[in-house]
């Protein structure tokens, strides 16, 4: 599933796979099994999942 969030959600986030910063241009956001997980890009949040599932 994938979400869009307010912009005042991003203050102080960056993606969860390579650390960038945030920004309401690039933020995607994807539930990984109960958790929402910020990311910059499709191919972070991928990435995340994979080593996540492991």
């Amino acid at each position: 599933m994938n979400l869009r969030i307010d912009n005042s959600d991003l203050r102080g986030k960056s993606c969860e796979s390579c650390g960038k910063t945030l920004t309401p241009e690039d933020v995607y956001i994807r539930k990984i099994g109960d958790e929402i997980h910020y990311f910059c890009c499709s191919h972070c949040a991928d990435a995340f999942e994979r080593s996540y599932k492991k």
